[in-house]
């Protein structure tokens, strides 16, 4: 895909195109995503994602539970609009 991507909105989300802070975002949500694949609370994590990331309250490392919910909320969608092509 590139670097060179538009800008995106997934849910309720917006995704700009990526920057080398990107990373950092990429980082807090695969965790996360991680996290809830192995049936644990993801809202659990957050403390200590927050220490991780240097974030002084862990309030400020929520934002990324928005983020994985939207993703996980648009695979649902996909999944659901790919059965109905099936049939």
């Amino acid at each position: 895909m590139g670097l060179n991507q538009p800008r995106r909105v997934i849910g309720n989300v917006n995704f700009s195109g990526p920057v080398p802070h990107s990373l950092r975002h990429s980082f807090a949500v695969n965790a996360l995503l991680r996290v809830k694949d192995r049936g644990e609370s993801a809202q659990n994590a957050l403390p200590v994602l927050a220490v991780y990331m240097g974030h002084s309250n862990y309030k400020y490392t929520s934002v990324y539970l928005r983020v994985a919910d939207a993703l996980t909320r648009q695979n649902l969608l996909d999944f659901s609009l790919w059965q109905k092509r099936k049939t």
